[in-house]
């Protein structure tokens, strides 16, 4: 039986700030060697507003082993329209596990992408799913949180992860851009990440 020798958590746009308006464009990475790649594009609105001409994820290739003229889109993922203002809430204090208390969960759905604003560090920020709700009580996540939060951080609703599986065989780079330059948008926090089948043995 086969076994696919592999690389995982190649960072391609690296966890950051996306404010509005502003293009983000990621580290190119060498996949000539590689046969195959999933990449992982995760997407929160970090600002109560709506956002009306949402961003998008391009995945790119390029045709030359260095050089910036010929990269083209492979992929492109659009953020969410958000008509109304995105929710959000304040946590009401500490948390270190999968159960996270606010003062109100409307806005938020069983089931729905999130993400918990680490108003610190950035890096500390995450994205989770909800497992369920106790109304205007708790919002429960299917996982626990990897970085303890507290009262000053916030858990924003309607967060997005876009998934993408390419062909590398004759790829010879890759990048991930976030291009966000709309006439009214929200601030966002963004990132992509990428797993490649190196060989098989």
């Amino acid at each position: 039986m086969a076994t696919y020798a592999k690389t995982q958590g190649t960072v391609l746009l690296a966890h950051q700030a996306a404010t509005h308006p502003v293009t983000i464009v990621g580290t190119a990475s060498d996949v000539s060697t590689k046969i195959s790649a999933t990449v992982f594009c995760f997407h929160a609105m970090v600002e109560d507003t709506p956002n009306t001409n949402p961003g998008i994820f391009l995945i790119q290739a390029s045709a030359s082993a260095s050089g910036n003229e010929d990269w083209v889109d492979l992929l492109r993922f659009r953020t969410k329209v958000e008509a109304g203002a995105v929710p959000t809430q304040a946590l009401t204090g500490a948390e270190a596990d999968d159960t996270l208390a606010v003062a109100s969960t409307t806005g938020f759905v069983a089931e729905d992408v999130v993400y918990i604003q680490d108003a610190g560090t950035l890096a500390d920020s995450e994205w989770n799913r909800v497992e369920s709700i106790v109304t205007d009580t708790t919002i429960d996540l299917f996982d626990t949180l990897t970085t303890a939060k507290d009262a000053a951080d916030f858990i924003w609703g309607d967060a997005e992860v876009f998934i993408a599986q390419i062909d590398l065989s004759a790829v010879g780079r890759i990048r991930v851009v976030f291009a966000h330059d709309g006439a009214a948008a929200a601030n966002s926090h963004v990132k992509a990440l990428m797993v490649t089948a190196d060989s098989i043995a």
